[in-house]
């Protein structure tokens, strides 16, 4: 993604394709955002009991796909609004696309996530 202004200051937001989506139904749903924390687009989230989402250690908890690139200071200012924002809750992704904290998922990850997600009706697919 990247970031550019026009004569007026106004910044907009130009989106990089990255195949991180594979199918043509892609839901979203709308969650609070632990601050102090960077993401990245395709990192694995989990969901607490206050419907605020956070990254997860574990793919196996996994409920959520990130849509975008977060720094830590851009996920605070979020979360101290009190703002919900969108998060992939179905579809098709690309499994070599999805993240844990930013790091490619290693073979044995990939399977404890599509665990996880295919409850969720998220599948993760093989991308030739």
């Amino acid at each position: 993604m990247q970031s550019c202004c026009n004569a007026a200051g106004v910044t907009r937001d130009v989106f990089t394709p990255d195949d991180l989506i594979v199918g043509d139904h892609v839901q979203t749903t709308e969650a609070l955002l632990t601050g102090g924390v960077a993401y990245a687009r395709g990192d694995l989230l989990g969901v607490d009991a206050t419907n605020t989402v956070s990254l997860v250690a574990d793919p196996a908890n996994a409920k959520y796909i990130m849509p975008f690139t977060l720094t830590a200071a851009e996920a605070t200012a979020h979360a101290a609004t009190g703002n919900q924002l969108q998060f992939y809750s179905q579809g098709e992704f690309a499994q070599d696309r999805v993240k844990l904290a930013g790091v490619a998922l290693t073979a044995p990850q990939i399977v404890a996530a599509k665990a996880a997600l295919g409850p969720q009706k998220i599948e993760l697919r093989r991308v030739l």
